[in-house]
């Protein structure tokens, strides 16, 4: 009786064992199916989500700057200049600024704006000393650090665009 019984609880176990995998696998199978749908979906978003980032970037800097050329100020953005300590940093640095962006030599009045913004935009790797002084002043204003180093970027642009041979006023190299 004993290996008859025996023999009847692995039976019961086997059959056990059997549903119980047979549901784990098409559990598995399912899930499995889900996230190939998942992943499709994914891929059709991300061209649509990387074709945002300009248009969100445009949509706060016109909360600082609104759009029309060349963008100037509004009076959150010199509110922020005024208040953040980023105008004093930049003043500091001004000639050395200067000079990074005459290295990267540009040519129009868009291209000498953009070197501009990016050399601002860089400021922590020029001079990272000032670290502290951008992440107090952000803290200040209630903003973030890019948002400073954007204002920072038009202030100075304000400050040297005739240097490098542009007018904000009529945009064309003298």
């Amino acid at each position: 009786m004993p290996n008859e019984t025996l023999n009847n609880v692995k039976k019961v176990g086997n059959w056990l064992s059997a549903i119980l995998l047979g549901d784990t696998r098409e559990l598995i199978a399912r899930i499995d199916e889900r996230t190939e749908h998942i992943l499709k979906d994914l891929d059709d978003i991300k061209p649509k989500v990387n074709d945002m980032v300009p248009k969100v970037d445009i949509l706060w800097r016109d909360k600082l700057a609104p759009t029309h050329s060349p963008r100037q100020l509004n009076d959150r953005g010199n509110s922020i200049l005024a208040n953040s300590g980023i105008k004093e940093i930049i003043d500091e640095n001004k000639s050395k600024l200067l000079a990074l962006v005459k290295e990267k030599n540009p040519k129009t009045a868009y291209d000498t704006e953009q070197t501009i913004l990016s050399v601002v935009n860089e400021l922590q790797n020029h001079f990272p000393e000032i670290t502290d002084r951008l992440k107090d002043g952000a803290f200040r204003v209630g903003e973030d650090i890019p948002t400073l180093l954007f204002v920072g970027g038009i202030y100075l642009r304000n400050q040297i665009f005739t240097e490098l041979g542009f007018s904000l006023v009529d945009l064309t190299k003298k």
